[in-house]
């Protein structure tokens, strides 16, 4: 299928209206089991939260990437991302408890996930992420759609937007560029540990009062 062909195919048209509607799923999902964590425990983890669906430029550049012939099929099984949800916390613990609320959550399948905090890319990048199956019905039917989410604290979201702006530059990142991206990297998750431990410093003197 060329690219002429998949712009004016209606049956792709139909699989975007489907990871459309698991969108909107989703995100509702999400901010309502936010919602409620918040209100019983009377914190607040998430910052704020960002979703997207990919364009077709994106997954066809992704298909040719992987080797894979551009159709539906394809689409469907070997693109695993066309939906995106970034979830930013404040602190590190919170992105394990967001992380742990999605799992227990009934209506959504955790197909894979990948904890990029313990075990960082060679790049520095760290983040986690889980591939959930979202239901919805169409005609009476029950299909499962991929999305990817990835939960973030502030300070990596931060980095991971500026190593994305860095890395657009070139085909192939200069070495001395590379090394001080990842070391970079490491100065986020010293961060990351230090605003953690100051809140919880913040945290005793207000118990305090």
């Amino acid at each position: 299928m060329s690219m002429k062909d998949i712009y004016s195919d209606t049956s792709f048209d139909a699989i975007m209206l489907k990871y459309g509607l698991a969108l909107e799923m989703l995100e509702t999902e999400l901010k309502v089991m936010i919602r409620n964590y918040e209100y019983t425990s009377k914190t607040t983890p998430v910052d704020h939260l960002k979703s997207r669906l990919k364009t077709k430029e994106s997954i066809i550049k992704k298909l040719h990437k992987k080797g894979y012939e551009i159709n539906n099929y394809n689409i469907m099984n070997h693109v695993h991302d066309i939906i995106g949800v970034r979830i930013v916390c404040s602190f590190l613990p919170d992105v394990y408890e967001i992380a742990n609320l999605i799992k227990s959550n009934n209506k959504l399948v955790i197909k894979e996930e990948k904890d990029y905090i313990k075990n960082p890319k060679d790049s520095g990048y760290v983040s986690y992420h889980l591939i959930v199956l979202v239901p919805i019905n169409l005609d009476g039917k029950e299909i499962k759609i991929e999305a990817e989410i990835q939960i973030r604290t502030m300070a990596m979201d931060f980095w991971a937007s500026l190593d994305h702006k860095i890395r657009y530059k070139f085909r192939e990142l200069p070495e001395e560029v590379e090394k001080e991206v990842y070391n970079s990297s490491l100065d986020i998750r010293a961060l990351d540990e230090k605003m953690y431990h100051l809140n919880e410093i913040a945290k005793k003197y207000k118990e305090e009062i």
